[in-house]
């Protein structure tokens, strides 16, 4: 067997990857934050596994530290209770209840599930920055995990790890109904609003 035998399997492999995220019964993992006022020490996170039919299947809820660096490992712990057969994980931005931000590439190395970091608005880059600046004295750690791992179509504000931009826009773009947020974070989002 030679060196195209497993460069063909490897292609094959990797197509049944990306077909299984569109077929109806794909489980999404969405996250959002709950609002928090100014004072706060803890926020929550809202996970709902939802699948591309849209079919609700459950409800997650962590807590994590205002401005802490604990996102990671609480959305760890989702995907470690409730994880199995997950396909995809939609998240809205990389920052939680204010600037916790999430380690996208710890995330995906530790469990090789696709990431879509879906945005309705570009990052104010120059904004975050003078904040961090401001307010942390770990700014330069908490800045390169926003700048890391990422691909951006300026067009969809979509950043990814673990797919191909096409097929994260596809994706999202078949999971939008009323509007331009894809419904499973648009859900997420009404969730963690009353949480």
């Amino acid at each position: 067997m030679g060196k195209y035998y497993f460069r063909i399997i490897y292609i094959i492999e990797k197509a049944m990857d990306q077909n299984l995220l569109f077929n109806k019964n794909t489980r999404i993992l969405a996250i959002d934050d709950s609002p928090f006022r100014r004072g706060d020490s803890f926020t929550n996170i809202i996970g709902i596994i939802i699948r591309k039919d849209l079919y609700l299947e459950s409800i997650l809820k962590k807590t994590i530290q205002v401005d802490g660096m604990d996102v990671t490992e609480r959305i760890m712990e989702m995907l470690e209770e409730k994880g199995e057969g997950i396909r995809i994980i939609m998240i809205k931005g990389i920052t939680f209840g204010g600037f916790n931000v999430l380690d996208l590439g710890k995330l995906y190395d530790s469990y090789k599930i696709p990431i879509i970091n879906f945005m309705d608005h570009p990052p104010d880059k120059d904004a975050i920055e003078a904040a961090l600046k401001k307010h942390f004295r770990d700014w330069e750690i908490r800045l390169s995990l926003m700048n890391s791992y990422s691909k951006v179509d300026d067009s969809s504000f979509i950043k990814t790890i673990g797919i191909d931009l096409r097929s994260a826009v596809k994706f999202s773009s078949d999971l939008m109904k009323n509007g331009k947020i894809p419904e499973p974070l648009r859900i997420v989002d009404l969730i963690a609003s009353v949480c």
